[in-house]
């Protein structure tokens, strides 16, 4: 009985051993498909061969930036909210390099659809204008994207 239990648990652990190798070598989790946001732009926007593949740059600039500043935020968050039991804490200097991070992605984000709208032809700009204004427009007294309600407004 137990020869067979440890011949089961051995396999088990090979079988294990095999689907973490895969995972490492061929790292299925990295290649996910083109997010589809992405797409729609150039979609909307007719992009040509040339236009897309600046466009992917452009792209893959701004989300690797856009990753390396919410990394910072974080991590400011976990010193602002670890500091609980800290006695000399500086509250105002950390939310201020939280803010200013914010204030730093906006500028980022005004920044990539600033160089977007640099790469279309003059039709394409009044449609990417106008995509824009929608989005903007939408954006407005929405609720958050998790289904809650905003807080309401003060009085």
């Amino acid at each position: 009985m137990k020869s067979k239990l440890l011949y089961i648990l051995l396999i088990l652990l090979v079988l294990l051993n095999g689907i973490l190798i895969f995972m490492l070598i061929k790292k299925p989790h990295e290649k996910r498909p083109e997010h589809q946001k992405r797409n729609f732009l150039t979609e909307q926007l007719q992009f040509s061969d040339a236009q897309k593949g600046n466009f992917r740059d452009l792209d893959r600039t701004h989300r690797d930036f856009m990753m390396e500043i919410d990394e910072e935020i974080k991590e400011n968050k976990d010193v602002l909210f670890n500091s609980f039991s800290k006695e000399n804490f500086n509250l105002e200097e950390t939310t201020t390099k939280i803010g200013l991070l914010q204030g730093k992605k906006e500028s980022e984000i005004f920044r990539f659809f600033n160089e977007v709208r640099k790469l279309c032809t003059t039709t394409q700009t009044k449609i990417f204008d106008s995509i824009i204004k929608k989005a903007l427009k939408s954006g407005k007294g929405k609720p958050p994207r998790d289904g809650r309600m905003p807080p309401p407004p003060p009085r």
